[in-house]
């Protein structure tokens, strides 16, 4: 008997191939042709790591923040003539307005013949995000190869939303609600065929993949705005839930500098050379660009509704579980623990010129004192004092509230800010001398515990301590996995490198892309099991 070379095609749902195909004929070729379910991936990021444009003004289309751009950064905001006060003028403006910046989409690392690659990768959003940091996550979920039977029945078309970060992340979640909706839309009505036809698809649901603040702006998206019925399910990676010290410590000190390799030894230098070098540099550097001092740092974050909102919150615990993270021996030799109940005002509107409160009002509107008269405008204390504001509302309303279909992995084994310790040594120099606090705070304080600009009249220093918790360097253990869902610990001890366990860096290490692969792998088993009413068969 011979095969007849005539085809009989059979168009099917995904759904029907778990059923007895109907229509298949004896002697001929039988083609089946299945129309596969879209379900598409929608990673966000974290703070700084989307790029930025002004929308607004003389500089309207130009870029503001471009991480993936050394030179850019490095005339703009690395160099050393580069003041507080011109940086707070590029991201925040006179005063912060929302709309002062937007996301710039146009990469040019996204070329043609990357795009020949990964075709519609500009479409999907991908410039708008910074490659350094992302691109490898982005890279892998498109290019992964999905087993039988979810690869016979789903695609994953792979998008980024980039937001304006610095904003709040309740406006942020109300933008990704809006992409994903235009995002499923597209899918399911927005294509056409070669003909031009419209060509209907099946596309109801999303995948959310975050990194750090972008779990903010995911869980706002579902809680706040309506999103969760348009969302399959969500995995967080290394997302600060209950805020982090790291904050604070910026505010007071500016970023950290690192602090070696794994062994804190001479021979890191010696086995891992070149991972040593690129730490140190992109540390430094970016120390530089981001805020070298509490003074950069205030005059960016104290005016940054979405910055304010990754500091500690009300629900914050250290990793011994402890609500008073923030430690301060008093003058009186008792130590002062904080906060009391709530961290707002306990810490963050304390104005008194203590060395434990977290800003400094001259700081927040650099070259300008606080307290100056500024006909028909507000202090930038009054400014601050709504920010912040907006942060504990946030949070007060958000809790520990998530999608339905959530997980979260957190990185750990790196030295972390999960508590904030201050120092205290008697002052016994007279000459009078004034801090420059580079990646550290010090200060002179008198016998009521109040700051001397100098050291006349001092009579102690205190100072804060290098971080001491475990955690990924900027999120510690307690935050990360604070949320009461399935969570996943990436580590030292779990054979990640040393190297790409780190918080910006985590989304590259290959543990954290298993963990997406799978949490996709299982959504996606279970809306077979959704449809077709039992458990997935091969």
């Amino acid at each position: 008997m011979s095969i007849s070379s005539e085809i009989n095609q059979i168009d099917i749902k995904w759904w029907e191939l778990f059923d007895t195909i109907r229509g298949l004929r004896t002697e001929v070729q039988n083609r089946i042709v299945i129309e596969r379910e879209v379900i598409p991936i929608i990673f966000v990021p974290g703070i700084m790591g989307s790029r930025l444009k002004f929308a607004k003004g003389k500089k309207q289309g130009t870029r503001a923040w471009d991480p993936d751009s050394s030179g850019f950064m490095f005339l703009n905001y690395g160099r050393f003539d580069v003041s507080a006060k011109k940086k707070k003028a590029l991201l925040v403006g006179p005063e912060f307005d929302p709309d002062y910046l937007e996301v710039d989409t146009d990469n040019p690392k996204l070329d043609k013949s990357f795009l020949r690659r990964y075709p519609r990768a500009d479409k999907r959003g991908w410039g708008g995000v910074m490659w350094g940091s992302y691109g490898p996550i982005l890279r892998a979920l498109h290019d992964h190869q999905w087993e039988e039977p979810v690869g016979h029945c789903f695609e994953f078309p792979v998008h980024a939303f980039g937001y304006n970060w610095t904003a709040s992340n309740l406006e942020a979640g109300r933008k990704l609600k809006e992409y994903i909706g235009a995002t499923i839309d597209h899918y399911a009505k927005g294509l056409k065929d070669e003909a031009g036809r419209p060509l209907e698809r099946l596309c109801t649901r999303v995948i959310l993949v975050t990194h750090s603040m972008g779990g903010l702006v995911a869980r706002s998206a579902c809680v706040f705005h309506g999103a969760a019925e348009k969302v399959l399910g969500v995995v967080h990676g290394v997302q600060p839930a209950t805020g982090s010290p790291a904050a604070y410590w910026r505010m007071k000190a500016g970023f950290e500098r690192p602090a070696g390799g794994p062994r804190k030894s001479i021979w890191d230098w010696f086995l891992n050379p070149v991972k040593m070098f690129e730490r140190l540099a992109m540390g430094y550097a970016s120390a530089w660009i981001l805020g070298t001092d509490g003074e950069e740092v205030t005059a960016l974050l104290g005016n940054m509704p979405g910055g304010l909102q990754l500091l500690p919150n009300k629900e914050y615990r250290d990793n011994s579980g402890s609500r008073q993270w923030l430690a301060y021996p008093g003058a009186d030799g008792r130590p002062l623990s904080l906060p009391r109940s709530n961290p707002y005002e306990d810490i963050y509107r304390v104005r008194d010129n203590v060395p434990w409160r977290m800003v400094n009002p001259d700081w927040l509107d650099p070259g300008e004192k606080t307290d100056s008269i500024r006909p028909g405008k507000r202090s930038p204390w009054t400014f601050y004092q709504r920010y912040l504001s907006q942060a504990e509302e946030f949070h007060d309303n958000l809790g520990s509230r998530v999608h339905d279909d959530t997980i979260q992995f957190y990185s750990t084994t790196l030295d972390s800010p999960d508590r904030i310790v201050y120092t205290r040594e008697p002052h016994v120099h007279s000459t009078p001398h004034q801090f420059r606090n580079k990646g550290a705070f010090r200060a002179y304080v008198d016998s009521n515990d109040e700051i001397r600009d100098t050291s006349a009249g001092a009579t102690a220093v205190v100072a804060l301590e290098p971080f001491s918790g475990t955690g990924d360097g900027t999120v510690p253990d307690s935050s990360g996995k604070a949320l009461k869902v399935p969570t996943a610990r990436i580590g030292r001890d779990s054979h990640a490198d040393f190297f790409s366990i780190d918080h910006q860096r985590i989304h590259g290490a290959d543990p954290a892309k298993k963990i997406v692969f799978t949490t996709v792998w299982n959504l996606a088993i279970k809306r077979i099991e959704e449809q077709v009413g039992g458990p997935a068969e091969d």
